[in-house]
């Protein structure tokens, strides 16, 4: 297909290689997850594009829709995404960052998004679609340099056909794209659509760049990649998909039982003849008396002016099979465990985690920040702001190189190790995870142990042990100075 003339003129069957647009998608026992085999090319604004998948290119719309029906699945993601993406960047070593810095993390864009939803937006587009697309921009206002980045619709976007070394450098964007969730595309959508070169330090600035309306874009492709899969991203839970579409399923059918099918307790039949017009009139009446909320268990009589000879009374059996309870709670272990999360993380609660205490949801805490939340971290910190860090110190000279950042986590610290770490954490640290204001007069001072002990050397002269604390922040060779704990 060669742009919207070519969908106009030619019917979709008569193009080689065109886009086949379908409203209906199929996942059956024979294509449970739509992936073919071999390279799929197609066309659009005359250039070639990878689908997302062959042969209909519908995936993306299929696992946002699989997400939003399912319950489980959608707290997983969102819970997922705000414990990975914590509470902002900050520097590992505790040193303050330059203000300029500051005020870049805090509007990283036109839409004034702060660091913390351009990290929200990238970790659900990837644990969802198992691809981000980030566009850079750079550009200078009044000698100022700039660099704004923007998370993309990956419904937008597509990567473009590999080179000859079988690499894909470059990704296409165009609403032509969108057809199969809005149904139309205006004229002025059609124009709108770009080629960008997919960033590499490898290569130079003029490969990486393109020169756009006063300012130069380029794109970041972040995707969870998995084995067979050579150029798209797939999302880690992808192996649910299944029990998505099943949970959902279960929910439909028994809204369907509530509105659509009549479970009378039992048909009272009178034999007798009926003409058409009878038959008609009773079954309206019925129709609308054992349809709808209130009519479950009711007893459907039928009459006729011909007599009652021979009449019975059938009792149905109301507890049908198909009510999901039981097959509802796998579906769910199904979908947590391919999310590799918890379901006490994502806020389902269950009689048997009730009552554990604190300590049971500490460990499960301290499980998953070190299995998931902080892999996912490390994940995004190299792929995608190690680059970003780079191309803003070279264009706008923020001195990344001098600071280790990293994503600020607010996770309690007092709960995720067994060791008592009370004596090497400071006070300041224990109030701001509390959510309280920090205390400049106990600025360096650390937190004391329950057990300190007097030191085994008091100064000559002295009648006891001295109460009197230390130094700020003194933990000397015989132990930590004397005095109860600090006031928090």
């Amino acid at each position: 297909m060669h742009g919207a003339k070519a969908i106009k003129d030619k019917p979709a069957a008569a193009k080689k290689g065109g886009v086949h647009a379908s409203n209906l998608v199929r996942l059956d026992s024979r294509h449970p997850i739509p992936l073919e085999s071999g390279r799929a090319f197609s066309f659009v604004n005359n250039v070639s594009y990878l689908p997302f998948f062959p042969p209909k290119d519908t995936f993306a719309k299929d696992l946002i829709e699989a997400r939003l029906l399912s319950t489980t699945h959608n707290a997983c993601i969102i819970t997922k995404k705000d414990f990975c993406a914590g509470a902002g960047m900050a520097d590992a070593d505790g040193r303050d960052l330059p203000p300029e810095m500051v005020d870049w993390f805090k509007s990283m864009n036109l839409h004034n998004d702060p660091v913390l939803e351009i990290n929200r937006k990238i970790l659900e587009d990837l644990f969802t679609l198992g691809n981000a697309p980030i566009m850079l921009v750079r550009f200078t206002v009044a000698a100022s340099p700039k660099l704004y980045i923007y998370p993309q619709n990956m419904n937008e976007w597509r990567l473009c056909k590999p080179n000859e070394d079988d690499v894909v450098t470059e990704a296409v964007q165009s609403k032509l794209f969108l057809r199969e969730t809005t149904g139309f595309v205006t004229a002025e959508q059609l124009k709108s659509g770009r080629k960008l070169p997919i960033f590499n330090p490898l290569r130079t600035d003029k490969e990486n760049w393109v020169r756009e309306n006063g300012a130069e874009r380029t794109l970041l492709w972040y995707k969870n990649g998995m084995t067979g899969i050579p150029y798209y991203g797939l999302p880690s839970a992808i192996s649910s998909l299944i029990y998505q579409i099943l949970e959902y399923k279960g929910a439909r059918f028994n809204l369907d039982m509530f509105e659509n099918e009549m479970v009378p307790a039992s048909i009272l039949a009178l034999k007798g003849q009926l003409t058409q017009t009878e038959a008609d009139r009773l079954s309206k009446k019925v129709i609308n008396t054992y349809t709808g909320d209130g009519t479950r268990g009711r007893t459907i009589v039928l009459a006729s002016e011909q007599g009652i000879d021979g009449s019975d009374l059938h009792k149905l059996e109301t507890k049908r099979e198909g009510s999901y309870t039981e097959a509802d709670d796998l579906w769910s272990q199904k979908i947590i465990l391919a999310n590799q999360w918890d379901a006490v993380l994502a806020g389902i609660l269950s009689p048997s985690t009730l009552g554990k205490g604190s300590g049971f949801v500490t460990k499960i805490l301290e499980n998953k920040f070190n299995t998931v939340i902080k892999p996912a971290q490390r994940d995004l910190m190299v792929n995608v702001w190690a680059p970003i860090f780079q191309i803003a110190e070279a264009w706008m000279r923020l001195p990344f190189s001098k600071f280790d950042v990293q994503i600020e986590n607010e996770i309690d610290i007092s709960g995720l190790t067994d060791v008592d770490i009370t004596e090497a954490v400071q006070v300041n640290e224990v109030r701001k995870a509390k959510g309280l204001p920090e205390d400049p007069s106990k600025e360096g001072v650390y937190m004391k142990g329950p057990g300190a002990a007097a030191p085994l050397d008091p100064q000559p002269g002295a009648s006891g042990p001295s109460n009197q604390p230390g130094p700020q922040g003194s933990l000397g060779p015989s132990g930590p100075s004397q005095g109860g704990p600090p006031n928090v």
